[in-house]
């Protein structure tokens, strides 16, 4: 039964998902012309002390929009469906006739999920009503741990929910956190990475500090020590403890950026050599080199990524500048690929161990690449052109400028490619690891 009841004693209701109501102009101007079409759904107001229905007055389930419209609009009444669900109905239908309005932000989405967990319900039960998967019901409900405000943020720079999926990659959530900020902009892909490879790095130092407990004492200063061996962590190292181990005391030392160096104590009888200053600048330089190779080690990972994910639909679309890179590489370097290196490249699964199965394993990647010729010529363009081992950086740490690195970036550019800050300042040497040209070597 459809009932017309007073604006001024219907509520929006407090658990309502949907926190933004957002433009409302459009709509009141509708319904002072047409009036309202569709009729809201309300259930009576509950007093706060008695919990009894206080009579004549009403809070809204389905139509916040449209009450809120209809009040901007000047209507006194607006007709209603009178219902008698209880909170948990309430909270469970607010949730899903916005979700089937895609009026919900992730957030709001993921709050709304908790509430519905809250009153007994399972990610079983949320999945089947939503129609959503159990992994994306967790999923939602997990972004909860983020910081509020910087999801808010992330959420108005037009973050994707794959973007939100990447996070779950990081462990640690306040490295979470400071990765959330670059969400929606083009370095999100560099802080992600960056996050990733240093929980692997602080995993690696784990290790290394582990093997080399077992016959070295840690120090805070190399100062009148011998230098022996240093590790960077960005590396899985087999640690040998050397054969004079009872004989002789040796000493770990970490520096501020992580790296592990192995001292001995010094011979009496043998000079240690070197100016002391010296040494700490070439350790600073090899730090500097180190620090160098695993930055352009992630950026050559994410140029690679970039052209992973390239569908075969934008390939055609960019055909031409695909074809004019190839072309300009065959004749400048003649240089090229082969299948092994396509397979190695997009992880295609053959029989490598299997010689009979050669041709056999040919004709798979033959059908693979006649199913998306265009994504796969726009691979083989891509391996010919890049190389893990190009830099912006010679042997003394200097900005050196490198012409087929820029041809690389220029071409993923004009694919979508958009460079980090600091894939940015590797490129035009303004990065603060390279070495100045007033500094000495």
């Amino acid at each position: 039964m459809i009932t017309n009841i007073r604006t001024d004693k219907i509520s929006p209701h407090p658990d309502n998902p949907r926190k933004d109501l957002g433009d409302l102009s459009e709509l009141a101007e509708s319904i002072k012309v047409n009036g309202i079409l569709q009729n809201l759904t309300v259930v009576p107001y509950l007093g706060e002390v008695t919990g009894q229905p206080i009579d004549g007055l009403y809070r809204v389930v389905i139509g916040h929009r449209r009450l809120a419209a209809a009040k901007l609009a000047g209507l006194t009444e607006v007709p209603c469906a009178i219902s008698n669900m209880n909170f948990h109905k309430q909270l469970s239908t607010m949730l899903l006739e916005n979700m089937q309005r895609n009026d919900l932000t992730i957030w709001e989405q993921a709050q709304g999920f908790q509430m519905m967990l809250n009153f007994g319900d399972t990610v079983e039960d949320i999945s089947t009503q939503t129609g959503l998967s159990e992994t994306t019901v967790r999923r939602r409900v997990k972004l909860l741990d983020l910081d509020k405000d910087k999801f808010k943020k992330s959420v108005e720079r037009g973050a994707t929910l794959q973007e939100y999926a990447e996070l779950d990659k990081i462990k640690d959530i306040k490295t979470k956190n400071s990765v959330l900020e670059k969400i929606g902009t083009p370095d999100f892909k560099w802080a992600l990475q960056r996050a990733i490879d240093t929980e692997k790095n602080n995993i690696n130092k784990a290790l290394i500090i582990k093997e080399l407990e077992k016959f070295a004492a840690q120090v805070e200063s190399s100062n009148g020590l011998q230098y022996v061996a240093s590790y960077s962590t960005a590396l899985q190292q087999a640690i040998v403890a050397p054969v004079d181990v009872n004989t002789v005391e040796y000493f770990y030392y970490i520096n501020s950026s992580g790296y592990v160096y192995l001292y001995k104590k010094s011979e009496a009888n043998k000079s240690t050599a070197a100016d002391p200053a010296w040494l700490t600048q070439q350790r600073e330089r090899d730090e500097q080199r180190a620090a160098l190779n695993e930055i352009s080690k992630r950026a050559y990972k994410l140029r690679c990524e970039f052209i992973k994910t390239v569908p075969n639909t934008t390939a055609k679309k960019n055909m031409s500048t695909i074809l004019e890179y190839l072309l300009l590489e065959i004749l400048y370097n003649g240089s090229g690929t082969d299948y092994e290196e396509l397979v190695d490249f997009l992880d295609i699964e053959i029989d490598e161990d299997d010689e009979d199965d050669e041709e056999q394993n040919f004709n798979k990647v033959k059908e693979i690449v006649a199913a998306q010729p265009e994504r796969h010529l726009l691979v083989t363009a891509y391996l010919m052109l890049d190389s893990a081992h190009a830099t912006y950086y010679g042997w003394d740490n200097r900005h050196e400028d490198n012409k087929e690195l820029n041809t690389v970036y220029d071409f993923l550019e004009k694919l979508g490619y958009e460079a980090s800050k600091e894939e940015q300042s590797l490129r035009d040497g303004t990065h603060e690891l390279y070495i100045r040209e007033d500094e000495a070597v």
